[in-house]
């Protein structure tokens, strides 16, 4: 299932029944910005490429079925827009013995927005304050996501650690939570997309799901998924709810440069980590297993020409532990062909491992990714694998 077309070289977005969650009191309050050790505020750390430094992860207990999961929409209104969508989402969470708790602005509108920020940032205060909650899952993405950092309690996040998940706009939040709270997040199914996929989420969607978030053990070997798909269903005639998406099978996963490389994941959507550089909230990436994707905006390869390079004048490449691209979405098999030419050309000084079209982020199905864990990339085996656990025991 991979293809390998490396050189070898030497190791070195947008995007009920049930109980919604109290306020808890809580209001949105800002976060301080300090120092690391050495001296160097976040911000500047981050305009250079090193971003904040997470000293002591912290992980969240496992789920199990009986738990409660919070719902949020943090950024697109799009519960209020596709309510059919959220019910799936829900009924599906509620089926596998997982009761929903909607926090009170996921269902909200505030014109394009599911609430103001100040509202926004309060569910997710409310969330993971909420001691019945043991999981946090986002509805969909969007691209407002950014309104609430400087609002969010990064000490309250830290102090009451949940499995936090979502992808696309979401990226903002998981790897500022990363950055700033030091929280082990997950890059991975939507409740409105994958979730409410009709009529069922994708078997390779769940299984990895379940591997990342249920048991406290590393997730392992990661195998690409023998189908995908990116057919568009339209939400708002309820095309997609007339018949399940066209699969098509996986030509498996492309090695761009081949060798060996193991370091903790961080990433997501590339679109949505441009609102991230040069703040505080840019995670430090030294030995990195950096993975990035591209939203179904459809950026064109010419577009992440341009992002990659950026990246290359901020010393990211410098000290990368290895690079992986998820299956772009939209693109013709040209247009693939010069992503991946694009890839190579703009990471052609550096030796780290680059594995491509994999099954991450806006693609279907997808794979769960965990900020912070430790993976190995592999070109020898051919393996992708996840090393440390996500998520830790509980009684």
């Amino acid at each position: 299932m991979w293809r390998d077309g490396s050189t070898r070289v030497a190791t070195r977005r947008r995007r009920t029944g049930s109980v919604p969650v109290g306020s808890a009191g809580l209001s949105a309050s800002p976060g301080g910005h300090r120092a690391d050790r050495s001296g160097a505020c976040p911000a500047r750390r981050a305009l250079t490429g090193r971003g904040a430094r997470v000293r002591t992860l912290v992980k969240a207990p496992l789920v199990r079925p009986g738990d409660t999961i919070g719902v949020i929409t943090p950024a697109w209104c799009g519960p209020a827009l596709f309510p059919h969508r959220l019910a799936r989402g829900v009924s599906f969470l509620e089926g596998a013995g997982f009761p929903v708790a909607l926090a009170p602005h996921a269902t909200g509108r505030n014109g394009d927005l599911a609430g103001t920020p100040a509202e926004r940032a309060a569910d997710i205060h409310a969330l993971f304050a909420d001691p019945a909650i043991r999981a946090i899952c986002t509805t969909i993405g969007g691209d407002h996501s950014c309104h609430l950092l400087p609002l969010l309690d990064w000490a309250l996040i830290r102090a009451h650690p949940k499995v936090f998940l979502g992808y696309s706009d979401i990226t903002v939040l998981n790897v500022a939570m990363y950055a700033r709270a030091g929280l082990v997040t997950f890059n991975g199914p939507g409740l409105m997309t994958d979730l409410a996929e009709f009529p069922a989420p994708f078997p390779y969607t769940l299984d990895h799901l379940r591997r990342a978030v249920t048991t406290a053990a590393p997730i392992g070997a990661i195998r690409p998924a023998p189908a995908w798909t990116e057919e568009f269903l339209d939400w708002g005639t309820r095309a997609d709810l007339a018949r399940p998406r066209v699969r098509r099978p996986s030509p498996g996963w492309t090695w761009l440069k081949g060798g060996r490389a193991s370091g903790p994941l961080l990433g997501g959507c590339l679109e949505s980590l441009q609102h991230l550089r040069g703040t505080p909230y840019w995670p430090d990436l030294a030995g990195a297993l950096l993975f990035l994707e591209t939203g179904e905006a459809r950026s064109t390869p010419a577009w992440v020409d341009a992002v990659l390079q950026d990246y290359e004048n901020m010393g990211v490449f410098a000290d990368l532990g290895g690079l992986l691209i998820g299956r772009p979405v939209g693109y013709t098999a040209a247009q693939r062909v010069a992503l991946r030419a694009v890839v190579l050309e703009r990471t052609r000084r550096y030796a780290f491992p680059i594995v491509s079209d994999m099954d991450f982020g806006h693609t279907v199905p997808q794979v769960t990714l965990p900020l912070g864990c430790r993976a190995v990339l592999d070109s020898a085996t051919h393996t992708f694998a996840i090393t440390e656990a996500a998520v830790v025991a509980r009684a």
